[in-house]
């Protein structure tokens, strides 16, 4: 069997509109039998052939075809490629709109995902950023909520009730050995972790977010006090 159709063959193994790395494959599977060059360049004839479709740089799917012709993969089926099932998550416009924080909605989704294989990358208005790590729920919550509150001052129509409820949840399954994991591989601004330390403290929950904070400085954010002031004015 020639190079050609291994990879061929190989492909063939995908299901339709499924995304396929092209690099993660060649490691995970033909690097021992094909050579990189001869890979890539079988993709390109596939390509050609109309077997296969390139959908960006490096990632490419075996096309379903209608009446109508080439139905592309959806941003549903592109975010699930890079999130499911622990892969990634999705923040954003996206994130506050299913949790309900606000009714407006994204042009974009953007996703944090351990399947990138460059820092960012943009597949159908699906905007891809590299994370390294595994996306447990516990893991999940922390993103989520260092996201919004990250964002805070900037989400439209931002509904004070949801957020409250948003944050006493957060805070009685707070993990602190997961926001640990994920300050090793995200960066966040030290006002966003203030934040962070002030909703804790105020449903008393225990925490050592002082020490990534310096005892000098004054963070300015929003606070629970004044948030609840503002979604229960008297």
């Amino acid at each position: 069997m020639t190079g050609a159709q291994i990879v061929a063959q190989t492909i063939e193994l995908f299901p339709e509109n499924e995304l396929i790395l092209a690099s993660k494959l060649y490691t995970e599977r033909l690097s021992n039998t094909v050579g990189e060059d001869a890979y890539y360049q079988s993709l390109g004839r596939m390509c050609k052939a109309g077997t296969l479709c390139r959908i960006a740089k490096g990632t490419y799917y075996r096309p379903k075809i209608c009446k109508y012709g080439i139905v592309p993969p959806s941003q549903k089926e592109i975010v699930a490629a890079f999130t499911e099932p622990d892969k990634g998550t999705v923040v954003g416009y996206s994130l506050y709109n299913s949790l309900k924080l606000t009714t407006q909605v994204a042009k974009t989704i953007e996703v944090l995902s351990s399947e990138v294989e460059q820092q960012t990358k943009n597949i159908s208005g699906v905007l891809l950023k590299s994370c390294d790590l595994h996306y447990t729920p516990e893991v999940k919550d922390v993103i989520h909520m260092l996201d919004v509150l990250q964002n805070f001052e900037n989400i439209q129509d931002l509904n004070y009730h949801q957020f409250i409820s948003f944050c006493k949840n957060f805070a009685n399954s707070y993990d602190e050995s997961s926001f640990e994991r994920v300050l090793q591989k995200q960066r966040y601004q030290k006002k966003t972790i203030s934040f962070l330390r002030n909703i804790l403290d105020y449903y008393d929950v225990e925490n050592s977010l002082n020490k990534h904070l310096s005892a000098l400085s004054e963070y300015r954010h929003p606070t629970m006090e004044g948030i609840y002031e503002s979604a229960y004015p008297s």
